[in-house]
């Protein structure tokens, strides 16, 4: 009720859904970065696999020579060879 009640708010007001469902923004570059935005921390981390946790499920980046490039309260960067990025609910 209240998402939905927020989704309609969003519309009406024209304002960012990511900001006010708190979405997370996903943005890839070429296959050598990602960034996360809206995040919920990161669960795992090794050079092959990155999982990252968000308001609508766990994010898994795939790939080899992985690595945390940044990691604050809003963003995650992760830069290496990535292969694939996959959403678990």
């Amino acid at each position: 009720m209240i998402k939905s009640l927020k989704r309609w708010l969003a519309n009406a007001l024209e304002l960012p859904k990511d900001v006010v469902l708190d979405l997370p923004v996903v943005t890839l570059i070429g296959d050598e970065e990602l960034l996360f935005a809206n995040h919920r921390g990161v669960l795992e981390y090794a050079t092959h696999s990155v999982r990252i946790k968000t308001s609508l499920g766990v994010f898994k980046v795939a790939g080899s020579d992985l690595i945390l490039k940044e990691i604050n309260a809003e963003n995650v960067v992760v830069i290496g060879q990535i292969e694939g990025v996959s959403l678990c609910l």
